[in-house]
């Protein structure tokens, strides 16, 4: 199967969006013709992802996160990169990424954060496009306390870890935001559509701030780990084609709680 074959049947069953004006999915390095026998998914690009790759003979890997975000300028083939852009290209293995166009999809990173977050119906949190579709969500569960939520968020996402930024915690919660990622850009949205909590990841100690100033609680559960588990969806659409997929589940930023 061809990779731009595989990438209509992605566009079709995932109900992808256009990406953002300043994103870059797409493909990254290889060319749509070529033929694919075996996918590995990832939501970053790193060397020991590679040569896993090569050790499982795998044609094509496919990323969320573009590992070309900016105009490229020099390729040095003794950098991290530039290693790694040489082992593709001699390998003969495609990289293709999406990113934003996942984000907004109607089946994309939204819809999976929702289910892992065990909330069954939601409207957009940030709409950005004529039909609706946007980033994040919000929606209700039953009533819960702040902490014991955030205890259950962490237990949901199989987190190492989650941040609650909180000042009241008898506090009881119902109506839910969240978004994959780095949403810290929302947190606006998140108020004016009054909810009680915003999950996302990469808060930061102002925003957390002004969110509390609003009656609004963050739950910081990370970037990675608000984002991983729509890679499984992607395995779930992609093994209708056949071919063989495998998965490459490391959090590239290593941390250690301490």
């Amino acid at each position: 199967m061809n990779l731009n074959s595989i990438i209509n049947h992605l566009e079709k069953e995932l109900k992808l969006k256009q990406q953002e004006s300043w994103d870059n999915s797409g493909l990254q390095i290889g060319e749509e013709s070529s033929n694919t026998n075996k996918i590995m998914l990832t939501l970053d690009l790193d060397m020991e992802a590679v040569k896993l790759a090569l050790k499982e003979n795998v044609n094509l890997i496919i990323t969320h996160h573009p590992f070309f975000f900016g105009s490229i300028k020099r390729i040095d083939l003794n950098s991290y990169d530039g290693k790694i852009i040489k082992e593709l290209i001699t390998n003969n293995i495609n990289l293709y990424s999406m990113h934003t166009n996942y984000d907004m999809a109607e089946k994309g990173v939204n819809d999976n954060l929702a289910r892992k977050l065990k909330i069954k119906e939601y409207q957009i949190l940030h709409p950005v496009n004529m039909d609706g579709s946007g980033y994040g969500g919000i929606g209700e569960i039953d009533p819960v306390n702040i902490v014991d939520y955030a205890k259950k968020v962490k237990e949901l996402l199989k987190a190492n870890s989650v941040k609650l930024y909180c000042d009241d915690y008898e506090k009881n919660v119902k109506r839910v935001a969240f978004c994959g990622g780095s949403g810290s850009e929302f947190i606006q949205d998140a108020i004016n559509l009054k909810a009680d909590v915003y999950i996302t990841g990469d808060i930061k100690y102002h925003q957390a701030q002004t969110a509390m100033k609003n009656n609004l609680y963050l739950i910081d559960a990370g970037h990675f780990d608000t984002e991983i588990h729509s890679m499984d969806k992607l395995k779930e659409v992609l093994t209708k084609t056949n071919l063989e997929i495998i998965m490459y589940k490391k959090n590239t930023v290593a941390e250690m709680v301490i």
